[in-house]
């Protein structure tokens, strides 16, 4: 199903300097994506923009809520944050707090690449252990 929104159309424009972007369904929204990196979702016309520990206290210190995939789930949430308006309505600070994302995004990619890496070393240690 092909989601439009001229919100995330918006977004994509003032953030298309930080690479290659593109706008596809995720969740039920759309998701914002930069060079195949998941970036920002819109839902109900509300950005949310991936947070993590360097750029996460900008959105609790606002009141910024946690977006929710499923409302009805439990205790589901991802690594992103909405965006206030008073940000969005703002060009300059829209693409500063973008490229925070973008810098929060490969953050979590590398320490997820790395547990992966350090999951795999266990694994053959334990293996190795086994094998004796």
């Amino acid at each position: 199903m092909r989601i439009k929104s001229s919100l995330a159309d918006h977004v994509a424009e003032q953030l298309s300097f930080l690479g290659t972007i593109s706008n596809r369904a995720i969740f039920g929204a759309v998701g914002i994506f930069i060079d195949d990196r998941l970036l920002g979702i819109v839902s109900d016309d509300v950005l949310y923009l991936h947070t993590g520990p360097s750029n996460c206290d900008d959105y609790l210190s606002r009141g910024c809520l946690q977006f929710k995939p499923y409302p009805n789930a439990y205790n589901l949430t991802t690594d992103h944050h909405q965006v206030p308006d008073e940000i969005l309505n703002d060009p300059a600070m829209l693409k500063a707090w973008g490229e925070r994302a973008l810098k929060a995004a490969i953050e979590a990619a590398r320490i997820k690449q790395l547990a992966g890496i350090e999951r795999s070393r266990h694994a053959k240690q334990a293996k190795k252990k086994k094998d004796k």
